[in-house]
């Protein structure tokens, strides 16, 4: 409550972000998941809309979101689904592919799991073939073999 009225306050962009990402870590710990997940994606539009200093920095927040959001992702209802509609979007894709390939075995799991998103399993395939030389897992295996041998 006090992270929620201090960025209400707060004049501060960076500190109000700083509160934002507290805000979203204390709503994990008490598992309150649906105001997680609106704290995620109200995160997740700062982190996209907003000119960083750096195209690394703004590539680094995309990793710490997908990180965090795991918990959620895992927890909440409609987070498989949701799992894969952030991790699929051609921004945080790139992220995990030049930053944070190990994300994908999260990715594969959502797919395996939700039998709604099959049509963007195929493309899926595809970034496990691109990624097979820099990133093995045993789930990333498994759908390597299945759906490419």
């Amino acid at each position: 409550d006090y992270l929620y009225q201090y960025r209400t306050l707060c004049s501060n962009l960076e500190r109000s972000l700083s509160a934002l990402w507290g805000k979203l870590a204390s709503e994990i710990l008490m598992q309150n998941w649906d105001i997680a997940l609106e704290e995620l994606n109200r995160l997740k539009e700062i982190i996209d809309s907003k000119s960083f200093a750096s195209p690394l920095n703004q590539v680094q927040n995309r990793i710490w979101l997908m990180h965090w959001g795991l918990y959620i992702f895992f927890n909440h209802d409609n987070g498989r689904t949701q799992i894969i509609d952030l991790f699929n979007q051609d921004k945080y894709l790139n992220a995990i592919q030049t930053s944070a390939p190990h994300l994908l075995r999260y990715l594969a799991t959502a797919f395996i799991v939700n039998k709604r998103r099959r049509p963007q399993l195929k493309e899926f395939i595809k970034v496990i073939q691109q990624e097979h030389y820099s990133y093995k897992d045993p789930i990333i295996e498994f759908l390597a073999c299945v759906f490419v041998n």
